[in-house]
């Protein structure tokens, strides 16, 4: 009767540390969501310009557009430059 006794006691104290373990385990899962989601905060709100700053993507928009736009004049001004070179050549100017 007393190993019955000390087996239920043994049984109840290790369904209790069960259950505190299972419990520290929910806590520490909750800390680690709850610090993802503060990291996840932080890293949005750092890609977000500063008031008076365009964004990152806004910048490489206008870069590329710059670029194309650069690229369409030199290709007229060369354009221009081989016209003038095959005028120059046939013509002459007396």
């Amino acid at each position: 009767q007393q190993d019955n006794q000390d087996q239920q006691n043994q049984d109840q104290q290790d369904n209790q540390d069960n259950q505190d373990q299972n419990q520290q385990d929910n806590q520490n899962q909750q800390n680690q969501d709850n610090q993802q989601e503060n990291n996840q905060d932080q890293q949005n709100q750092s890609e977000q310009p500063v008031e008076g700053q365009m964004s990152k993507e806004d910048a490489e928009r206008l870069l590329n557009a710059l670029a194309n736009e650069d690229k369409e004049v030199q290709e007229k001004v060369n354009e221009e430059k081989a016209k003038k070179a095959v005028v120059g050549r046939s013509g002459k100017n007396w």
